[in-house]
C-alpha cells in the first residue's frame, strides 16, 4: 500500500468475526512497536457494520468512515473457506464500505506467519523470511527430475562397478 509507513501512524485491521483480524493486529502491533505505529482491530467503522448486521441501521457509517479516514492504512483480513455467511456479509458490507468512501484497503490473506509477512509486505515493510521447510515426504515421492536422474544414474553406475569388480 505504502512505501514507508511513518511513526504515529495508526493501521486499521479489519475483518468479520473469527477471521483472526484480532490475532493478526496482536501480531503487527508488537512488530510494529518500535515504529511507534499505532495498531487497531476495534474501530469505529467496525462498529458501524456490526449494528448495521444488527438492527439495519446504517446512522454511524459516516462518522465512522471520517475517523477511518485518518489511518494510514487498512488491512481486511480475507476470509477462509470456512467462512459461514454472516462472516461473508460482515466482509462484503466492509468492502463496501470502504471502497464507497474511497478508502484504500489490502486485503491479507494466510495462515498465521503467512499471513504477518503478507501485513508486512502490504505495509511496505520488510516481511522476515520464511523458514524452509523440508518437504513432509519421502524421497520416492519427491518427483524432482534432477534428483531423479541423479539418484539412477548413481545406482547405474554402482551396478556397472559391481559388476567390473568381480
Amino acid at each position: 500500500m505504502r512505501q514507508a509507513l511513518p511513526a504515529g501512524s495508526t493501521v486499521s485491521v479489519l475483518g468479520a468475526d473469527g477471521s483472526g483480524a484480532s490475532t493478526l493486529a496482536r501480531a503487527l502491533a508488537i512488530r510494529l512497536q518500535a515504529r511507534h505505529v499505532t495498531v487497531l482491530d476495534d474501530t469505529p467503522l467496525r462498529h458501524a457494520i456490526d449494528r448495521e448486521l444488527r438492527q439495519g441501521d446504517r446512522s454511524l457509517h459516516d462518522d465512522a468512515l471520517n475517523a477511518h479516514r485518518r489511518h494510514a492504512c487498512t488491512l481486511l483480513v480475507g476470509l477462509d473457506a470456512r467462512a459461514d455467511a454472516q462472516c461473508e456479509r460482515t466482509d462484503a458490507l466492509l468492502r463496501a464500505a470502504l471502497a464507497g468512501a474511497g478508502l484504500p484497503f489490502a486485503v491479507i490473506h494466510g495462515q498465521g506467519d503467512e499471513r504477518l509477512a503478507n501485513a508486512l509486505r502490504a505495509l511496505g515493510l520488510e516481511a522476515p523470511e520464511a523458514p524452509r521447510r523440508i518437504a513432509p515426504f519421502d524421497c520416492d515421492k519427491c518427483s524432482d527430475p534432477v534428483c531423479e536422474h541423479r539418484l539412477f544414474t548413481d545406482l547405474l553406475r554402482r551396478r556397472v562397478d559391481a559388476g567390473s569388480a568381480s
